[in-house]
């Protein structure tokens, strides 16, 4: 059954329709140059990805000099259709490193339609710690079981990366908050790419865009670069799928996911278009998934290349979703411990456009704008009290960017330094305004009321710069430095770093460094109660060390260790036990919001071993083993467990090609369970709501996760055309692991349990390519 729409969506409505016309402005915008004259000819990018393979980065050293020109032009690239070859050296085999290395790219236009230089990308050019980045290709996510070809769901298979529920994809990177991950697609950064996102994570149900629209991606999780806007544990690169140049391509999908399509073809003989659509089908089967509703959601992807003479590229980009869901928990079921009705309803759009412009054989000059908007609504109500209010906002956000950047790479050094700016367009409605009793608290009166009403513009600006010294094709010694001004705040940042990477031996290589990265806090934390208007932005500072090994047929495996400090976390006033990093996730629960101050403290270290095979190979295997802890300091000064402290974490996933069109699949997870604070059971059960004892927070764990999916695939397609069915199983073992520990509010005797997460839960799928 479908949810019922909810009040207000008229000017939802209107709102979405306002988004999508700026949309169609800003991805058509680069079709006005395909009338320009060029005197180079063009090519098709499946004729340029034919002529850029990767290469190993062992062996790029030798083409250098003889692809310069190839090197700066490739960075000109959206890393889109470049990375779709450059990322997936993993999966590379040895003959076509070989034979990439005879013949080198065309300088231009080919570089310029932004594939690759010396088998690495623009970002990756960019990026000091190639090394380490994690990467994987669509078809590697594919064949990745129970990640639903969803992107973040694949990276929690990840070395360092873990998660707290099956119901949701957010992930937490080397012990650090949901919200510290930022997301950059085709070299724009984008706050949030899930749909039905809280303000708390970086998470969602599932991605808005469909691995099949994807390419390739690359986790950066420590030591990234200095370009990005203020990120404390990672960054993802997402590359999405080069339009096709040559012939039109459509391809049907259905999943759990949901039913969607992709359609790419030419325009003129400059351009290309690609458009993906995905929309939701688990609400047309269920009302409630497990978690007292079933989300209804759509996604849309457009983008579009040109390159209108041998210098230059541009092309634009939109990304938008609209989402909404009704928790309605049970109150007649002893076994559901909600009690508050909440209805989301949320908006989210991203429109960019990008030219990069080569200067000369070593320098290029790249200019963005781009415009993200975002509006979401919450209601939500207390149904064991007459539907009493509880809490309820409006939260409108836009934010107009510019980005500059000049970059020259040269025989011993490349050097990037940039600019940006933006402004913040924010209409914020926040409303508590008669309190809610917090279950932090015992006393049962109302707190923290508020009615808040914020309309503003702040500014944010920053400069950054990147040198890297190279010497002997076997060093590489980076530093670079980003000052940022947090136009809400008005505090300014300056965020240094310096690594160095070392060629050991042959295919052997050393990387390790120091980096200080700020952020603000989320900004419906800092609106929610006036008071938090003075919090400052966190700032941690990262020390990594890594040795990496890697054959010519594209194994990988890798040793290494990091350790981050945080400062100026945010920690409650009223609760001095209370940090930022472990109070209770708010999902299907009252959003409170409480007075907070910057003077908190944190602490997160780690070793982790990994291990990855050739996708090519007829066997392969992805595995990593993890250690790590993390902890949090509030104003009392005692360091405690984050929510988010799961100290042993193992990750495997296993193939085998059955003959060229089946592989089969699994996967095996496992990870400490996550910590919780207990109840004061007593008092709890007298005021027949949850009362956490916050002298013991997070200081028991639940029961360890543990979960075994396998996947199927059979492929009928040939040259790109026809259909490929897979099915799994999800959970197969029907493990019943730990979610929350929860309390029963509307059941007086009743005791605190532990909430499981998802079942045995079967999957299936198609696509269809024409």
């Amino acid at each position: 059954m479908s949810p019922r729409f909810f009040e207000g969506e008229d000017e939802m409505t209107t709102y979405k329709l306002k988004n999508q016309a700026v949309a169609v402005l800003v991805v058509m915008l680069p079709l006005s140059f395909i009338g320009q004259t060029s005197k180079h000819k063009t090519p098709s990018p499946l004729e340029i990805a034919k002529n850029s393979m990767p290469l190993h980065l062992s062996e790029t050293a030798s083409l250098a000099m003889k692809t310069k020109a190839a090197a700066i032009a490739a960075t000109a690239s959206t890393a889109a259709t470049a990375s779709s070859a450059a990322t997936t050296s993993s999966a590379a085999t040895t003959s076509s490193a070989s034979s990439s290395t005879t013949k080198a790219p065309a300088v231009i236009p080919s570089a310029v339609a932004s594939i690759t230089v010396e088998g690495r990308s623009a970002d990756e050019i960019l990026q000091a710690d190639t090394a380490i980045a994690l990467q994987a290709t669509s078809a590697e996510m594919q064949a990745a079981p129970g990640t639903y070809n969803d992107i973040p769901r694949f990276l929690m298979t990840e070395p360092g990366v873990t998660f707290d529920t099956d119901s949701r994809n957010t992930y937490m990177v080397n012990g650090g908050n949901p919200i510290e991950n930022l997301y950059v697609v085709d070299g724009v950064e984008i706050a949030n790419i899930n749909h039905l996102s809280t303000s708390n994570s970086s998470g969602g149900f599932v991605s808005m865009l469909d691995t099949d629209a994807v390419s390739s991606v690359s986790l950066h999780k420590a030591l990234y670069s200095t370009k990005y806007t203020g990120a404390l544990s990672s960054v993802l690169s997402v590359n999405t799928a080069a339009p096709a140049a040559q012939k039109r391509h459509l391809q049907m999908d259905m999943g759990y996911a949901g039913v969607g399509a992709i359609f790419s073809h030419p325009v003129g003989k400059k351009a290309a278009f690609l458009t993906q659509y995905r929309r939701s089908v688990i609400n047309y089967f269920t009302d409630d998934i497990g978690i007292g509703g079933a989300p209804v959601y759509s996604g849309t992807l457009a983008r579009v290349d040109t390159h209108p003479t041998g210098k230059d590229t541009v092309f634009g980009l939109y990304i938008g979703g609209n989402d909404k869901i009704a928790l309605r928990p049970n109150l007649q079921d002893n076994e559901d411990p909600g009690y508050v009705n909440t209805t989301y309803t949320g908006n989210r759009g991203i429109y960019a456009a990008t030219w990069n412009h080569i200067v000369s054989g070593s320098t290029l000059l790249t200019s963005q704008v781009s415009y993200a908007s975002s509006h979401t609504t919450t209601s939500q109500v207390n149904a064991m009290q007459n539907n009493a209010p509880v809490y309820s906002d409006d939260l409108k956000e836009g934010l107009s960017n510019g980005r500059f950047e000049w970059l020259s790479d040269r025989r011993n050094y490349k050097m990037l330094l940039g600019t940006t700016f933006g402004v913040r367009q924010l209409d914020y409605t926040i409303n508590q305004a008669k309190g809610f009793p917090s279950p932090y608290n015992v006393e049962p009166l109302p707190v923290n009321a508020s009615d808040i009403q914020f309309n503003g513009n702040p500014m944010d600006q920053a400069a950054y710069g990147q040198f890297t010294w190279k010497k002997f094709r076997k060093l590489e010694a980076t530093l670079g430095a980003r000052m940022q001004r947090f136009g809400l705040s008005g505090a300014t940042a300056v965020s240094p770093q310096a690594s160095v990477m070392v060629q050991l031996a042959k295919g052997v290589r050393f990387f390790g460094g120091v980096a200080n990265y700020s952020q603000q806090a989320p900004l419906p934390t800092v609106l929610g109660i006036a008071s938090n208007r003075t919090l400052k932005p966190i700032s941690d500072v990262q020390y990594q060390a890594t040795v990496v090994y890697e054959t010519e047929r594209g194994d990988r495996l890798s040793l290494g260790g990091y350790h981050k400090v945080y400062s100026m976390y945010p920690v409650s006033v009223e609760h001095p036990t209370l940090s930022l990093a472990n109070i209770v996730d708010t999902f299907g629960q009252p959003f409170l919001y409480m007075p907070m101050v910057s003077k908190g403290s944190g602490i997160s270290n780690g070793v982790e071993v990994e291990f990855n095979s050739s996708f090519n190979r007829k066997l392969f295997v992805r595995t990593n083993v993890s250690l790590g802890r993390s902890f949090a300091t509030a104003l009392d000064g005692v360091s405690r467990r984050t929510n988010y402290d799961m100290p042993l974490r193992t990750n495997l996933i296993a193939g085998v090609r059955m003959g060229k069109k089946q592989v089969f699949t699994t996967r095996y997870s496992s990870h400490t369970g996550t910590p919780y604070t207990p109840y004061l059971v007593q008092q709890s059960q007298l005021q027949q709501r949850p009362i956490y004892d916050i002298t013991s927070v997070n200081m028991a764990r639940g029961t360890d996760y543990q979960r075994v999916d396998v996947h199927y695939e059979v492929n009928f397609q040939k040259e790109g055309r026809g259909m490929k069915l897979y099915g799994g199983l999800d959970n197969a073992l029907n493990n019943q692991n730990y979610y929350q520990y929860v309390m029963i509010p509307h059941c007086q005797y009743c005791q605190p349990y532990e909430l499981t997460q998802m079942n045995r839960y079967p999957e299936f799928g198609l696509t269809w390519a024409f």
